[in-house]
């Protein structure tokens, strides 16, 4: 894998955390990896881990369906837990295979269940989380989202956020975390993390005047993401990290690889930036992150 680059506090803690564990298993589909199926086995392992302790409500979406001149209502459930998972400690995968009958009721055909159990601390969700808005793109125009990137294609970033804070942007292999925001080239006033404005959209990593978003900084310095693998496929997790207080960023190797006019950006071991992240959603309960997984494809 290569990940290439252009160069162009705590707050107050008293909610209780308890243990939790959860298992699930999946089955492995024809249009899913095994790298895909085991993130959603891990998903909805924590899903029951923390349904478990706090239990879930169903939210109902309503919408009229229109058909050949006839009206309907459609009602959509949703499962949300009550409970937010803060720290894996533990989590381990197995594979099973089953025989089950072909569909024409002929014979058996085999198929393979990957089973996830996980162990980790959660707390219950007493209030509303901060809810991000974000996307992924490969060119700097919302229609351009996607999660599904092809060797050498360009990454950018729709982010918008429904109050004043500060924001910082990392992408994890099962590795390592290179730390794409604050941008290589920025003052020291932006070591840590970059201010973002409430309700003010972003699309960030484009060196254009209408992203001229951070003052001191000039946008045509702004750096330029280009997303590379020697493999048929590689599997990356986007994390962003946001506070409305500023943050302390973690311990970032200063070594970089230069590839031409190119570098690789930043970066820290993945079980360090786990550590790092984690106990920072424990002990600051004004500390979030998202995550959005993200496929490059050779």
């Amino acid at each position: 894998m290569l990940l290439i680059l252009a160069i162009g506090s705590s707050g107050a803690y008293c909610q209780k955390i308890f243990a939790a564990e959860g298992t699930a298993t999946v089955r492995l589909e024809d249009h899913l990896s095994r790298e895909e199926t085991k993130e959603i086995a891990r998903e909805q392992a924590v899903h029951s881990a923390i349904e478990s302790l706090f239990g879930s409500h169903i939210s109902k979406d309503a919408y009229v369906n229109i058909e050949e001149g006839e009206s309907s209502i459609i009602i959509k459930g949703d499962s949300e837990v009550k409970g937010e998972w803060l720290k894996t400690t533990q989590e381990s995968f197995h594979e099973e295979t089953r025989k089950v009958k072909n569909p024409d009721g002929k014979g058996q055909k085999s198929e393979i269940w990957i089973v996830c159990a996980i162990e980790g601390k959660v707390r219950e969700i007493t209030s509303p989380l901060i809810n991000l808005e974000f996307l992924s793109l490969n060119c700097p125009t919302l229609d351009c989202a996607t999660t599904d990137f092809e060797n050498g294609d360009s990454f950018y970033l729709y982010f918008k956020t429904p109050e004043n804070g500060y924001l910082s942007v990392y992408l994890a292999d099962s590795e390592q975390a290179f730390r794409l925001l604050p941008y290589s080239g920025m003052p020291s006033e932006y070591l840590h993390n970059v201010p973002v404005k409430a309700d003010e959209e972003y699309i960030l990593f484009n060196p254009d005047r209408t992203s001229d978003y951070f003052e001191n900084f000039p946008y045509y310095y702004t750096d330029e993401i280009s997303l590379d693998t020697e493999d048929e496929q590689e599997f990356y997790k986007l994390f962003l990290v946001f506070s409305p207080k500023t943050f302390t960023k973690p311990i970032l190797e200063d070594e970089v690889e230069v590839i031409g006019e190119y570098t690789t950006p930043k970066l820290l071991s993945r079980r360090n930036f786990d550590v790092w992240v984690q106990d920072n959603r424990i002990f600051d309960t004004d500390f979030y992150y998202e995550t959005l997984n993200l496929r490059v494809r050779k």
